[in-house]
């Protein structure tokens, strides 16, 4: 009869200072790592099932921080779930995904602002700062998921209330697109913000007649080539749309 090796914390020790390892524990448990993991103790706990008669994995944990009797009480309670017909690969995916949905809006929103705004605006500061006087009192603590049409017409009609309806046009555009973005990310599945538009913000703009003396368009030159950030590009989008 061939006797089985046990193993024990000191044979993980012995298998991490011999590099790069790929060692099954038992009923599918298996301690892998890399060889730079190796060379730092660390490891990973990877527990291999089939499931339909597919082979799978689930990686349990990070060894050290999961030693081998944690891990193997882990696996232990993962096989009984794929006895009883669950994936669990599918679960713990599910799981992550639930849990992103519950971050605050907040979390959604600087995330989109980064990805979104910064690289595209040059003064991307105006739009995170509609959103921080408008925005997030009413819907940055709440759950991404949590925020429905409700919340969206109610941040809109303070807005106008405030005396910025031309801001609650521009914040329906934006949150339209940053719901977009959620729902790309599978954080959320509708977008708050359909249904709405401009009669339900700030209503039509409809522009002013007025004009400009030689003053003040001295003072408009000196006060765009003065203003930090201003920049050159956007004094002469103003000229242009002056002269147009």
């Amino acid at each position: 009869m061939v006797k089985t090796k046990v193993v024990t914390d000191l044979t993980l020790k012995l298998w991490l200072s011999a590099g790069a390892v790929d060692r099954g524990i038992g009923d599918g448990l298996t301690f892998v790592a890399a060889a730079a993991s190796a060379r730092a103790g660390k490891a990973s706990w990877v527990l291999r099932y089939r499931f339909a008669g597919v082979t799978k994995e689930k990686v349990l944990g990070r060894y050290p921080d999961i030693p081998l009797k944690e891990a193997r009480e882990l696996a232990r309670q993962d096989r009984a779930k794929v006895q009883q017909g669950i994936d669990i690969a599918v679960e713990k995916r599910q799981a992550k995904l639930m849990a992103r949905r519950k971050r605050p809006c907040l979390a959604l929103r600087h995330l989109w602002y980064r990805r979104y705004i910064v690289p595209a605006y040059d003064l991307p500061e105006r739009v995170e700062s509609m959103f921080i006087r408008y925005v997030d009192p009413i819907i940055g603590h709440l759950q991404i998921d949590e925020v429905c049409a409700d919340h969206i017409d109610d941040l809109l009609l303070r807005t106008v209330k405030a005396g910025a309806p031309t801001v609650a046009n521009d914040l329906l555009r934006y949150l339209g697109r940053m719901f977009d973005f959620a729902i790309r990310r599978n954080w959320r599945q509708t977008n708050p913000t359909t249904g709405f538009s401009q009669v339900d913000a700030g209503g039509p703009e409809t522009p002013r007649r007025r004009w400009l003396d030689h003053k003040q368009l001295a003072e408009l030159a000196t006060a765009m080539r003065t203003t930090p950030n201003f920049g050159r590009v956007n004094e002469l989008s103003v000229w242009l749309l002056l002269a147009l």
